[in-house]
């Protein structure tokens, strides 16, 4: 048996084929706030000077705490929304690829530019908070970098100015 649709019935068909199917797509991620212990995650994070444009921030995981298991850990930048929008994009995005260390840590490194330093914020995404499944989304926590920036030595906020030099005339 052949079935010959028309041009229209085809359209319909492949209008309501992609509706019902970007229904399964959209992704919706509801941001954890801040908590007194962090949400139970242990971690160190260390920034140190790559070369004169970039930084290295290796984060070293010890325990996942009440957001196990983590889906995703990356290191993002987000820009800053123009005013008529309401939207905001990534200037940058890298995941960690976390591997194991000898004290049986878990530790990863991305590179930054310095430019985009201050406003990154390491992302942890779960699909899990307290041991409940989130079924209709997914749950966040971003660790902001630039407290860790004024710790590193020899890495300054990458958008200060340098000291103005004196001149005698």
């Amino acid at each position: 048996m052949i079935i010959r649709l028309s041009r229209l019935e085809m359209a319909i068909l492949v209008v309501a084929a992609v509706a019902l199917m970007s229904s399964r797509c959209w992704a919706i991620f509801v941001g954890l706030g801040p908590s007194e212990d962090d949400w139970g995650v242990k971690y160190d994070v260390a920034v140190t000077q790559a070369d004169q444009d970039n930084l290295n921030v290796v984060f070293t995981l010890a325990d996942e705490g009440r957001l196990k298991p983590f889906w995703k850990l990356e290191l993002i930048s987000m820009s800053k929304p123009p005013e008529n929008q309401g939207s905001l994009m990534y200037d940058m995005r890298s995941p960690f690829e976390l591997k194991p260390i000898a004290d049986g840590r878990r530790a990863g490194q991305v590179q930054i530019r310095k430019e985009f330093a201050d406003s990154a914020m390491i992302r942890i995404l779960t699909l899990t908070v307290d041991g409940q499944r989130q079924t209709q989304h997914a749950a966040y926590f971003d660790i902001p970098l630039n407290k860790y920036l004024k710790k590193a030595p020899g890495v300054g906020s990458p958008l200060a100015s340098p000291p103005a030099s004196k001149s005698r005339n």
